[in-house]
């Protein structure tokens, strides 16, 4: 949900894609991670699907190593990969913490009320 002065103007429904971690400099595939429920790693689930259908390998690994040494960058085109096999709306990614974050797509949105 998305709030303006404490009121909620926007309801989102998001699946959690995958995160990102300055430590290992890496993508950690939300499919992979024990930490999430089920219920919101259905996406992420259906990439690694994909990955395996057709031989895709940075869809499939549990982790995506950053070889171009820009972890943003790597988070937002694995998210944009899921929004696109997934058939969701866009992608979102929360506030870092120091080069740590995490990405979820957006399946369904509308307005509060």
């Amino acid at each position: 949900m998305f709030a303006k002065d404490g009121d909620v103007k926007v309801t989102a429904e998001v699946q959690i894609a995958g995160s990102t971690s300055a430590k290992s400099q890496s993508w950690l595939w939300a499919w992979a991670n024990s930490n999430w429920p089920d219920n919101v790693m259905i996406g992420a689930k259906r990439v690694r699907s994909f990955g395996e259908t057709n031989s895709i390998d940075e869809l499939t690994q549990t982790y995506v190593t950053d070889v171009d040494d820009d972890l943003e960058v790597l988070g937002w085109e694995l998210s944009a990969v899921a929004v696109r096999i997934c058939d969701a709306l866009g992608a979102y990614r929360s506030p870092s913490a120091e080069g740590d974050a995490r990405y979820y797509i957006i399946k369904g949105i509308s307005w509060a009320g």
